[in-house]
């Protein structure tokens, strides 16, 4: 590989993982049940915001409040899929 090249890698658990494969490869895991998917979406939201303007801030906040309740959210987890999805895939 080239020094401008990157290599990125997703896997499902560290269980044969040692501390030296985790340090020597940089690997980062984040389990996104313990994060969530609001702090995607909040991140998402600020690449829409304007310094002056908080239209689309209020906008987007009052659609996600409507449509994306914790009512709706438990629904989709309890329906089969083809594919395995994660919550930030089906938000």
């Amino acid at each position: 590989m080239t020094p401008e090249m990157r290599l990125i890698l997703e896997v499902s658990h560290l269980k044969n993982a040692t501390p030296a494969t985790v340090s020597r490869g940089g690997v980062l895991f984040i389990n996104d049940a313990d994060v969530g998917w609001k702090p995607y979406f909040d991140s998402w939201l600020a690449t829409y915001k304007s310094v002056d303007d908080g239209l689309a801030e209020n906008v987007f906040t009052l659609a996600l409040t409507h449509y994306l309740n914790e009512s709706f959210l438990d629904d989709l987890k309890n329906k089969s899929r083809i594919a395995p999805v994660c919550d930030m895939g089906m938000i």
